[in-house]
């Protein structure tokens, strides 16, 4: 009996770049079939980018691996057709294009529910299906700056300082995650109910979800929270020191010896008077101490304290190395690592493929063994120009 939790489920994956990627990954990493349908010429984007080695974008590999790639032409009438035969089969259809390219290619919800009432279609984009905005072109940084993530994150409500540039690209990793978790409820409805449905996921949506305290405190009035969480300065880098409630007030000033505001009538009364006195303190206190020293004492005393790290700084660090937040993948002349799933399931297998499909690697293979296509069959799509 397998312990994947989704062995058997087949996806038929539309989707390139990130956020698609992202999800369908994903669904690979725990257990489901993903055939990746890709374009001759190129392939998905994801090939091209980031560092390569041996060949193989660590970009692509991250969104990518444990797929199976087949190449179609879906201009052609031949590869339309056998995209559609694939997902007859299907479980779940996952596509991220601006809303109006698969009805353009007649592979719109609407169109495959006839097709298979029981698929999943789960459509990603910058606005979702609907409003206004929808048919917009938009990636990443446009759903951060819509959503007013960009702004918070700054904590220039005045707009007298410009956002930060956008260098990590949160709307797309947030949007596929809120894409796989929808499908698992999709897939809990059709169990129920015997029939598939659309998911409909926004990447601005998504990124308001991340925002959600300063929408309401919008609601209310014109002010904006005055809290926030400051770095601080050590004699070697920098961490964070979360001051979120009276017990956290009263733990730091302890580990400072800061009696002086601990014992202080006002400070007992209400301890969120003393902030603005107490973030000063421990940036004086921080300064006098190593990285290291401060998150050993802090944590030592209760607080809550973080190092400041750089990515590679996490990649053999003790905490991931013993949650296994990282798989191996090995190329021609060595290995590079990829992150495995945020989560872990008890008595289930869930990680990430150690393989990384090369474009068009699984085509014949893939549509022989779902298809049942024979060699003369491929033979004859191929020359229907059914692969580009």
């Amino acid at each position: 009996m397998s312990t994947r939790p989704l062995e058997g489920i087949l996806v038929v994956d539309f989707t390139t770049m990130v956020a698609g990627g992202s999800c369908t990954r994903m669904l690979a990493d725990c257990g489901a079939q993903v055939i990746k349908l890709e374009a001759a010429e190129g392939g998905d984007l994801m090939r091209r980018a980031g560092n390569v080695q041996d060949g193989v974008s660590l970009f692509f590999a991250l969104y990518n691996a444990g797929k199976k790639s087949v190449v179609l032409d879906l201009k052609s009438p031949a590869g339309l057709e056998i995209s559609k035969r694939l997902i007859e089969r299907a479980d779940i259809v996952v596509e991220n294009f601006r809303p109006g390219v698969m009805a353009r290619l007649g592979l719109d919800y609407e169109t495959v529910s006839k097709i298979n009432p029981k698929a999943v279609y789960c459509s990603i984009s910058g606005f979702g299906q609907t409003g206004p905005l929808s048919q917009r072109a938009a990636y990443a940084p446009v759903a951060h700056a819509f959503s007013g993530f960009d702004m918070m994150l700054s904590r220039l409500p005045d707009r007298e300082a410009p956002p930060p540039d956008n260098r990590v690209m949160i709307a797309d990793i947030v949007a596929g995650a809120y894409a796989f978790s929808a499908i698992q409820t999709a897939l809990v409805h059709r169990l129920r109910n015997g029939v598939g449905s659309h998911v409909d996921v926004a990447m601005a949506d998504s990124m308001m979800t991340l925002v959600g305290m300063q929408i309401q405190q919008a609601q209310h009035d014109a002010l904006w929270p005055s809290g926030g969480f400051p770095s601080y300065a050590t004699k070697d880098g920098y961490v964070n020191i979360p001051l979120v409630s009276p017990i956290t007030y009263r733990q730091a000033l302890k580990v400072m010896g800061r009696d002086d505001i601990l014992n202080d009538p006002e400070f007992q009364a209400s301890p969120a008077t003393r902030r603005v006195e107490i973030i000063e303190a421990l940036r004086v206190w921080a300064a006098e101490h190593t990285s290291e020293e401060c998150d050993t004492i802090m944590t030592a005393g209760g607080v809550p304290c973080a190092i400041y790290r750089m990515p590679h700084e996490v990649l053999d660090h003790p905490q991931t190395v013993a949650r296994g937040s990282f798989t191996d993948v090995p190329t021609a002349n060595g290995s590079f690592k990829i992150l495995n799933p945020p989560f872990q399931i008890s008595g289930a297998g869930v990680k990430a493929g150690t393989t990384v499909p090369a474009l068009g690697e699984h085509t014949h293979d893939v549509l022989a063994d779902i298809l049942g296509l024979s060699e003369a069959d491929l033979a004859t799509a191929a020359g229907e120009k059914a692969f580009g």
